[in-house]
C-alpha cells in the first residue's frame, strides 16, 4: 500500500555534507492523510561536530534532550529503513531543498545507499512547499496567509499560527512541525483535482511526459526551443514566484539536468560579457526536484507582473538579433563541469566520487552485517580507500573505545582541523564551502551576544551551555 511518510529535522547547522540531523520525527499516513503510525529520533551531538549558536537557539534543543539519544550510525539505519519501507513517499516542507539532502549525506557517510529512498521498492520522494506555493497563486483563499512587514511569508510556523493549526508542542520542533504540515495538507488536499495535479511534478516519468508535450514553437535561426513558466518560492512575492523562462537544452556531463535560462530580467548576463558558470540566470533542473514547469499559456501568463512580460518580450528580441552570442552562450552551459575539488573531505564526497560500485557496496554490507567488535576486522580487508575512510569514522564517531583502541590518525587530524584558525587547515566541502569551525562559533557567540538585547532564561542558559562547550571544544 502506498504511504506519505512526513518527516522533519532538526540539525546542529545548516550544512548537509558537515553538520548532523540531531532529531527526526514523522508520521506515516495514508494517501487521504489518515495517520497510520509516528516515531521519533534523538541523536546524540557528534564529537566531531561544532554547534552553530543560531541553529541551537532556534530548536531549542538542550543538551539532557539529546545526551538521551542514539548514535548517529544507529539513528541512520533506523531512518534509512523507514524512507524505504516499501511504497514510500517521504515528503516535508521544503524538505527537497533541506531535509532530504541532510538525509542522503547521512546515509553516504554511514555506508548506506543515499539514494535507493528516491526510487527503489516503489519509493519517491516529494515536497509540500512548492504545491503550497501554486496553491498561493493560483488557490489564495484555500488557507489564511500570513505577512512579515506587509509581505507574504510561506514559512509553516507563521502559516500554523495564523491558521490555527492544531500541533501538540513549540515551532521548530521536529513533530511538531510534522502535525503541522499533515494539518496544511489536509486544507490543501480540500482542493483534490490541484491535490493529484501537483503531485504529479514529483513523478520523473509524468512530469518529463508533460514537459515534453509542451510544444517547442520560439524559433531562433534553424532552431527550435520551448518557452515555459517555472515556479519556485526563491524568485519571491515580487514576480508572484513565477519566472519565464526557455529551455536551452540537457546538459552534456550531467544527463539528469535540463538547463533553462530566466528571460525576466533587465539584461541577461553572460550574452554581452565573457561567458563564466556565475554570471548567468541559468537553473539546472532534475526529474522531480520541486522546480514547477507550466505551459506557458495566457492565464498562466497573465498571472506574472507587466515588468516580467516586459523583460521577457524585449530579451527574447536581443537573442534573436545576437544569435550567434546566443548559440555560443547555450554550448558553454550545457558543456559545464563543475570543478573538481582535489583535497575534498570524504564526508562531503558524494557527488564528486559518485555511486557506490559493486564491489563497494559489498564491502558496505560486510561492515553493517558484523558485530560492533568485528567491525574493526571488517575495516582491515576493506579495499576501497573512501570506504575505509568512511568506515573509520563511523567507529571513531560511534563506539567506545578501549585502552587499546584510540581514535585512528585520520580522526584525531580531522579534529585538529576544527581546533585550528588556519585557513590551510580547513575542511573542504563539494560547493568549494568549509566545515565550521571552532572559530567560527565562537564569532557567531559574539554576535549573538551583542544583538539579543533581552534574552529570557532559556536563551542564557543555552548561550553559556555553548559558550562552555564551543571553548572546551
Amino acid at each position: 500500500m502506498k504511504t506519505f511518510l512526513f518527516y522533519d529535522v532538526e540539525t546542529s547547522g545548516l550544512n548537509p555534507a558537515f553538520d548532523q540531523i540531531l532529531t527526526f520525527a514523522s508520521i506515516r499516513t495514508d494517501l487521504n492523510l489518515r495517520e497510520i503510525n509516528r516515531q521519533s529520533v534523538v541523536i546524540q551531538l557528534r564529537k566531531d561536530i561544532i554547534p552553530s549558536p543560531k541553529a541551537f537557539l532556534t530548536h531549542g534543543l538542550t543538551t539532557d534532550e539529546l545526551a538521551i539519544g542514539i548514535h548517529e550510525y544507529e539513528a541512520a539505519l533506523k531512518i534509512h529503513k523507514l524512507v524505504n519501507t516499501p511504497e514510500t513517499i517521504s515528503l516535508g516542507y521544503n524538505s527537497l531543498g533541506f531535509d532530504d539532502e541532510f538525509l542522503r549525506l547521512m546515509f553516504y557517510r554511514n555506508l548506506l545507499d543515499p539514494y535507493s529512498h528516491q526510487y527503489s521498492n516503489g519509493c519517491s520522494r516529494m515536497d509540500i512547499l512548492p504545491i503550497t506555493v501554486v496553491y498561493r497563486i493560483f488557490h489564495a483563499d484555500i488557507i489564511n496567509w500570513p505577512e512579515i512587514d506587509g509581505k507574504p511569508s510561506l514559512k509553516l510556523d507563521l502559516i500554523s499560527d495564523t491558521n490555527h493549526l492544531a500541533t501538540s508542542g513549540r515551532a521548530h520542533e521536529a513533530m511538531n512541525d510534522v502535525e503541522s504540515l499533515i494539518e496544511l495538507s489536509k486544507k490543501l488536499f480540500r482542493q483534490k483535482k490541484t491535490w493529484h495535479y501537483c503531485l504529479d511534478f514529483f513523478s520523473k516519468t509524468k512530469e518529463e511526459a508533460r514537459i515534453n508535450a509542451i510544444k517547442s514553437d520560439f524559433q531562433i535561426q534553424d532552431r527550435y526551443f520551448r518557452i515555459c513558466i517555472m515556479i519556485s518560492l526563491s524568485f519571491g512575492s515580487k514576480v508572484n514566484y513565477m519566472a519565464p523562462v526557455i529551455h536551452i537544452g540537457q546538459s552534456l556531463p550531467y544527463k539528469n539536468q535540463s538547463l533553462w535560462l530566466r528571460l525576466d530580467s533587465e539584461t541577461i548576463p553572460g550574452l554581452g560579457d565573457e561567458l563564466n558558470a556565475g554570471n548567468a540566470h541559468v537553473i539546472r533542473k532534475r526529474p522531480g526536484d520541486g522546480l514547477i514547469l507550466l505551459p506557458a499559456l495566457e492565464r498562466f501568463w497573465n498571472r506574472m507582473p507587466a515588468s516580467s512580460k516586459q523583460f521577457t518580450d524585449e530579451n527574447l528580441k536581443r537573442i534573436c538579433k545576437h544569435w550567434e552570442k546566443f548559440f555560443d552562450f547555450i554550448h558553454f552551459h550545457l558543456e559545464y563541469r563543475y570543478p573538481l575539488i582535489p583535497d575534498i573531505d570524504p564526508d562531503a564526497s558524494l557527488y564528486q566520487d559518485g555511486f557506490f560500485s559493486g564491489k563497494e557496496k559489498k564491502e558496505c554490507d560486510l561492515f553493517h552485517l558484523a558485530g560492533k567488535d568485528q567491525k574493526y576486522g571488517i575495516v582491515d580487508r576493506i579495499q576501497s580507500p573512501r570506504i575505509k575512510v568512511l568506515a573509520n569514522r563511523i567507529l571513531d564517531r560511534n563506539f567506545s573505545k578501549g585502552p587499546l583502541q584510540a581514535a585512528s590518525k585520520e580522526y584525531q587530524s580531522h579534529l585538529d582541523q576544527l581546533r585550528s584558525v588556519s585557513e590551510a587547515n580547513k575542511i573542504k566541502g563539494y560547493r568549494g564551502d568549509t566545515k565550521y569551525s571552532r572559530y567560527e562559533a565562537l564569532e557567531e557567540l559574539k554576535e549573538l551576544e551583542s544583538t539579543l538585547l533581552d534574552p529570557g532564561p532559556d536563551q542564557k542558559k543555552m548561550l553559556a551551555w555553548l559558550n562552555d562547550y564551543i571553548k572546551g571544544f
